[in-house]
């Protein structure tokens, strides 16, 4: 019995929409090209979703609690890391002020991924 590159697309499309990663009413028939982009898409925001879990896992790792964070950096830090969290799902950047964020800066950076976290914060110089 041989395996078709249609039955592999088939399976990697039903997989897909069986994790919810895709609608099945989204995939393409007879078009394996749309397909793949379709399949590729996905898979690069599942990536994402992996990255901004592992943001916070790590950032829970390093910390006591997220009040304590609060206690240090202002209520306005859990705000900037939940947007940051955002900004690693979506592939895009929060703002950062150098000088008032300064600690929560370094928190970021102390983490294990902090290169990573820190390709996320535009951080311009205050005012």
């Amino acid at each position: 019995m041989t395996y078709s590159c249609t039955d592999f697309s088939d399976d990697v499309m039903r997989c897909l929409a069986d994790s919810g990663a895709i609608a099945a009413a989204d995939i393409p028939e007879n078009d394996l090209g749309a397909a793949a982009d379709l399949a590729m898409a996905a898979i690069v925001t599942m990536h994402r979703a992996s990255l901004s879990s592992n943001f916070v896992r790590e950032l829970l790792d390093e910390v006591e609690t997220l009040g304590t964070v609060a206690e240090e950096h202002g209520t306005g830090a859990l705000a900037f890391l939940f947007y940051l969290q955002a900004a690693i799902l979506n592939d895009a950047f929060v703002e950062a002020r150098n000088h008032d964020d300064a600690g929560l800066l370094a928190l970021i950076r102390r983490l294990p991924s902090g290169v990573t976290w820190m390709k996320h914060i535009r951080v311009v110089e205050s005012s």
